[in-house]
């Protein structure tokens, strides 16, 4: 991830998140499509127009300068939503961005909502350019996250596995932790009502032999009280 990405991005994710990689759609999908654009919406129009006499009688040549102009400034826009229609990964969510002139609309799933990835393949020369679908595929959930024609898919799949471990390994460390202090204040309270009981039977029989003590020594005090001992 170069840190052009990781600072305009920045702004769509929580302030106590951080951005570890940015799995961008495949460049051959906005190449394809301002190829197509220019193809279709430019060069042919403009060949048509120059060879028609009739066509240039009937449309004055700025409105076929307009006319390119707008598909200039479409193309523009199809580079920004190509840009940003990513997933963002932070260390605590997969943050699904879709992007548009007016409004953006963002979905985050954490990592304890992942059940599994999955890599796509459409058709063979997705190999050759590096290009797959990925999907992630969310615990009791419908709809689960695609990013169609991904960039270096593989690399983008290992940081999330890497990141779902560690945070399930937390988990469990964290699991474990509390039911180790839960046993071991279980424990402490069994030997805290041992220790009571212990205390309470001999401070009862502690008390039982003062007694008995004290009475026999006030027998003796007594007048004619023989001593048999």
């Amino acid at each position: 991830m170069n840190k052009f990405d990781s600072l305009f991005f920045a702004k769509y994710i929580p302030t106590e998140s951080k951005v570890i990689d940015i799995a961008h759609k495949h460049i051959i999908v906005i190449i394809d499509k301002i190829l197509l654009n220019y193809v279709f919406w430019v060069i042919l129009p403009t060949f048509i127009y120059y060879n028609s006499l009739s066509i240039q009688s009937l449309i004055p040549f700025f409105i076929l300068e307009i006319f390119i102009l707008c598909i200039y400034f479409k193309n523009i826009y199809d580079i920004f939503n190509w840009y940003n229609d990513v997933w963002i990964i932070t260390n605590d969510w997969v943050i699904e961005l879709q992007w548009s002139l007016f409004s953006s609309t963002s979905v985050s799933i954490n990592y304890k909502s992942i059940e599994w990835l999955e890599i796509v393949q459409d058709w063979f020369i997705d190999t050759i350019l590096w290009k797959w679908d990925i999907i992630i595929h969310k615990i009791w959930w419908e709809n689960n996250f695609l990013l169609p024609s991904a960039s270096r898919a593989y690399e983008k799949l290992e940081v999330i596995d890497k990141l779902q471990k560690s945070i399930k390994e937390k988990i469990n460390n964290e699991d474990n932790k509390e039911k180790k202090e839960k046993n071991f204040e279980t424990i402490l309270e069994a030997l805290s009502w041992v220790v009571w009981d212990y205390i309470k039977d001999n401070w009862y029989k502690k008390d039982d032999s003062e007694e008995k003590v004290e009475l026999i020594k006030k027998i003796k005090e007594k007048k004619w009280t023989i001593d048999l001992s």
